[in-house]
């Protein structure tokens, strides 16, 4: 199968080895991914281990020899899980302890009760939890699914992480489920007290809330050797957790994610080795902060229609961060930061966020701007000034934007794409849906200005992106270079042109430049494998072998600026906007290797749908 290729295969999986570091999959078992471990004098918790996940992922440490305190709301449930274990584990060391993670007096008495008893944790498995119940409020007068899923699980960690770091390196790991692609976590009624109750938006938010959770505890927690991860471990035939949900309770989670219907069952031994990998095994030693799935790292899919993958507020640092604080709130109790977090400001769910799929092949940013102040003279006879703060701020004014104030500050990312070629991302403030691409060639002082805005959220859907975008070309006020040097303009050199992006070993698209309005694409690996459509596209020429593609997608509210290395075959860039239903602009700094295809044909490794 002929195909051009700009980089050889196993340089590209060189490259984004953390996406995919085991050979482990979808079908592996908690067998094989323990295979050789002994856990022989560790110690680890796991709730809800009367049954489903909590209790085979107990039975499977117990066989490598840890002990294990089995959290349980039923002492009969627990005691009866307990049995059925040793019937298969004869020696198994298991404790059985009662908690009701829906009073939080019964969290306080039960984490009271384990520390004043142990010594340490090697790792806690928070698991227990309910389902799309019918409205219910905890013990305390929370929503239930909120209340018992997240807040009990919050406060019970909290005050059991200094176990965790007696034992260090230790883990934490939290349940999650593909269902957080249903609802973000809402910070100002996050109990449904002034809002009509759904049963699925409710559990949404709750699974929202236990990776967010597990995120911002690896952030406080890593520098102590502590670190937390995130698992959804995919629909699993052998649980009880959703035996009481009738067909006409799962209906309008079938209007909402239609796929979900075709996702494939798992067995208790397959769902369980996402869990122990994550737990224990050495592969992912001194990582954290990562949402799992499939014995891997996920991937983001912003499309709230797909059942799987990591919808892009799950890894939202600053989002985590306000979460916690919502929960001390609730829960009536502060715990102190152990690790430096970085600032939402200057850290937003860009590369941290999109870590393990649409950026794991971006370049680094690079500080070499900071300190400068940059004054542009614009093609409209206007200026625009860009001064590079030492802190990561941007201070502007005069941008050539849709609907911009005359001056502002924002963070900002600046990152060489090729060769003396700076992209410069000005993430201006969410509310007013706009954001600024700078493209500047330093060999020329050449700049292009693209704007990107939004519409409101009223505006209908009318099968034509939202998003509008504003080109304007300018030139450095102190440019040395001759004033004849060719500046950015309009081209069709790339029309016709056929290629495969790699963003990462797990994530490759296919694109196809149709003519100087539209572009196709579809997605070849990943979680969004299948997905194809067309959508507008613009094309600009910054110099010889270096171009700016951009595009306004129509399905969802996403805009993107990608600027082209030919030489390097590397495209690197920014998308911005509001995919899977987020309720304000965020910006996803992307990268890809690309290999031009000069025949109908695919590589080895792609297999089509």
């Amino acid at each position: 199968m002929a195909h051009g290729s700009c980089l050889s295969l196993n340089t590209r999986k060189g490259i984004a080895s953390m996406n995919r570091i085991t050979g482990f999959d979808r079908q592996t078992t908690a067998d094989e991914v323990l295979a050789g471990i002994d856990l022989s004098g560790k110690t680890y918790l796991v709730t809800g281990a009367s049954s489903g996940l909590g209790q085979e992922t107990a039975r499977m440490l117990a066989s490598r020899g840890a002990r294990i305190i089995m959290a349980v709301r039923s002492r009969e449930n627990g005691e009866a899980a307990a049995a059925a274990i040793k019937q298969s584990v004869a020696a198994a060391e298991l404790d059985v302890r009662l908690v009701d993670l829906a009073s939080l007096a019964s969290v306080r008495a039960f984490a009271d009760g384990v520390a004043a008893s142990c010594s340490g944790l090697d790792g806690i498995l928070a698991n227990a939890g309910v389902m799309a119940i019918e409205h219910a409020l905890t013990a305390d007068g929370f929503e239930m699914q909120f209340g018992a899923n997240h807040l009990g699980h919050f406060l019970l960690v909290n005050r059991l992480a200094p176990l965790l770091k007696a034992r260090a390196p230790s883990r934490l790991v939290v349940m999650t489920s593909g269902a957080h692609r249903l609802h973000d976590v809402d910070l100002n009624d996050p109990n449904f007290r002034h809002k009509p109750y759904d049963r699925w938006d409710a559990y949404g938010q709750s699974k929202s809330a236990n990776a967010l959770f597990a995120l911002a505890f690896d952030g406080r927690h890593r520098d102590q050797g502590v670190r937390a991860f995130t698992v959804a471990p995919g629909i699993i035939t052998d649980t009880n957790l959703h035996h009481h949900l009738t067909q006409e309770d799962f209906a309008p989670l079938r209007i909402r994610q239609p796929e979900v219907a075709n996702l494939p069952r798992k067995s208790l031994a397959a769902g369980v080795a996402t869990i122990v990998w994550a737990l224990v095994h050495p592969e992912l030693d001194g990582q954290g902060g990562r949402f799992l799935e499939d014995c891997g790292f996920s991937e983001v899919n912003p499309d709230p229609r797909l059942p799987n993958g990591v919808m892009p507020w799950a890894l939202d640092a600053a989002h985590a961060e306000a979460v916690w604080a919502l929960s001390e709130r609730l829960v009536g109790e502060s715990f102190a930061r152990e690790a430096k977090v970085s600032p939402s400001s200057a850290n937003p769910p860009s590369s941290s966020a999109v870590a393990s799929g649409l950026s794991a092949n971006r370049q680094a940013s690079t500080d070499r701007l900071q300190g400068r102040t940059l004054q542009v003279a614009l093609e409209t006879n206007e200026e625009a000034t860009l001064a590079f703060a030492s802190n990561g701020a941007l201070h502007w004014g005069g941008l050539p934007g849709l609907a911009l104030d005359k001056s502002g500050t924002c963070p900002v990312d600046v990152v060489e794409a090729a060769p003396d070629v700076l992209l410069i991302v000005a993430m201006l403030p969410a509310q007013g849906r706009e954001t600024m691409a700078v493209v500047l060639d330093q060999s020329s002082d050449h700049a292009l200005f693209i704007a990107s805005h939004l519409a409101e959220d009223q505006r209908p859907f009318e099968r034509k992106t939202r998003v509008a975008q504003r080109f304007t070309r300018g030139r450095l006020r102190s440019s040395r270079t001759p004033p004849q040097s060719a500046a950015p303009a309009p081209t069709r050199d790339l029309i016709g042109t056929r290629a495969i992006y790699r963003y990462s070993t797990d994530t490759v698209y296919e694109h196809i430049y149709l003519n100087t309005h539209w572009y196709s694409y579809q997605c070849l690996k990943g979680v969004r494998k299948g997905d194809c459509g067309t959508d507008e596209a613009s094309y600009w020429k910054i110099r010889d072998d270096v171009y700016v593609v951009t595009w306004r997608e129509i399905l969802i509210d996403l805009a993107a600026v990608f600027v082209y290395d030919m030489k390097a075959c590397r495209s690197t860039g920014c998308a911005w906007g509001t995919p899977g239903g987020l309720p304000e602009p965020r910006h996803i700094l992307t990268g890809a290797f690309f290999e031009k295809l000069n025949e109908a044909g695919y590589p080895a490794d792609i297999e089509l749908i």
